[in-house]
């Protein structure tokens, strides 16, 4: 099975950010789901991101 990875472009879309924004989080130690180097390119798994996603969720008042 294969595993689903984001782009910081596809992330970006995905959190209605700019692709920028994923960048200067990425290397400014910023808030963003754990990330991998693949070669060159900067990769985020789906699992993380939504782990991710889930635990800024805030709950129901």
């Amino acid at each position: 099975m294969q595993e689903l990875l984001f782009s910081p472009k596809t992330l970006a879309a995905y959190l209605g950010l700019a692709e920028q924004t994923i960048y200067n989080r990425h290397s400014g130690g910023g808030d963003l789901p754990k990330a991998f180097k693949l070669g060159r390119l900067l990769r985020f798994r789906a699992d993380d991101v939504k782990g991710w996603l889930a635990a800024k969720r805030q709950p129901d008042s």
